[in-house]
């Protein structure tokens, strides 16, 4: 199932290696960004920051609806790939530079999977504290409910033999791209305790159309709907 020639991505800085990739995720994209798209209602003046943004895609896609789109990643490769898509002044370096309480709509798109438990809580907070008070954060990621599925339409997983109430790292190939990532499994109930945690109030939870795949019922992606509390 490996291919030692494949490109192993471990570590969140080592993403700009598979931007090229990235950007060619059709699948994804049909899975994923056209869920949360819809989610977000008319963008048309409202303020929104994507939070770990990658190559700037999905931000692209939102400044083309009208929203007033600004990104943060840290990697400065990511970066500049999306201030080219979107402009460069609408880029943040570091976390200081992002403004408190003022944004409508924070988005984290398959950030917080792939970091460890303290970053998690780390990015969590730096989202309730960039909201304004009736702003709304989405958060998304593999859904950890198919952790135990060796295959997807958008993936094949290693598996460790971990129980889904586990918190662990695992290896998935990406079909798409044919690269590798560790990615971190855990549960929806834990993420659900670090919003709350972090001053977040869970609103509801939209899950990725469902297919069917070698008997296995498949929803690839989770996305939490959140407000202040």
């Amino acid at each position: 199932m490996a291919d030692d020639s494949a490109k192993l991505i471990e570590e969140e800085g080592q993403w700009h290696l598979v931007a090229k990739e990235l950007e060619d995720e059709n699948l994804k994209l049909a899975s994923y960004d056209n869920t949360l798209l819809p989610l977000l209602g008319d963008l048309k003046g409202k303020k929104v920051l994507d939070y770990g943004a990658g190559p700037g895609v999905l931000a692209l896609a939102i400044k083309r609806l009208g929203g007033d789109i600004v990104v943060y990643d840290i990697n400065p490769d990511m970066l500049k790939s999306a201030g080219e898509k979107i402009g460069s002044e609408n880029i943040f370096h570091s976390i200081g530079e992002i403004p408190q309480n003022t944004f409508d709509i924070v988005i984290c798109n398959l950030v917080v999977c792939i970091v460890s438990e303290d970053e998690v809580k780390e990015i969590v907070h730096n989202i309730t504290a960039a909201l304004n008070t009736d702003g709304t954060a989405y958060i998304g990621f593999c859904n950890p409910k198919i952790f135990n599925i060796p295959e997807s339409n958008l993936d094949l997983r290693f598996q460790t033999g971990d129980g889904y109430e586990v918190n662990h790292r695992y290896k998935k190939v990406k079909k798409e791209g044919g690269y590798e990532i560790i990615e971190d499994h855990r549960p929806i109930e834990w993420y659900e305790g670090v919003y709350k945690d972090a001053g977040l109030t869970l609103v509801d939870k939209y899950f990725t159309p469902e297919y069917e795949l070698k008997g296995n019922k498949v929803q690839d992606f989770i996305i939490f709907k959140l407000k202040k509390a």
